[in-house]
């Protein structure tokens, strides 16, 4: 991955390249600013992406747990159902 723009000496790099002049000091400094920031937006946009991806499986993942325990519910609740109508139908007869 490239130096930011931070690690930069501006001053060494103007030279090595022929560069003179307050303007363009200032303007090579802009341009390696906008660069740092265009590799940050595209970090942050990857970033972005991978945690929407996380949180979408992480949803179906929990919404299939609730399926799960609604199911084990609903069993339980026909078996107690059976047990109490056993019950209730020993009674009665």
């Amino acid at each position: 991955m490239p130096a930011s723009p931070t690690t930069y000496d501006i001053g060494n790099l103007m030279a090595s390249r022929g560069l003179q002049g307050h303007g363009e000091s200032e303007a090579l400094a802009l341009q390696l600013l906008v660069e740092k920031r265009a590799r940050q937006r595209d970090l942050q946009r990857e970033v972005a992406v991978k945690a929407t991806k996380m949180l979408a499986e992480l949803g179906s993942q929990a919404r299939a747990a609730d399926l799960d325990l609604l199911v084990t519910l609903l069993e339980l609740a026909a078996v107690e159902a059976e047990r109490e109508r056993s019950r209730w139908g020993e009674m009665t007869g």
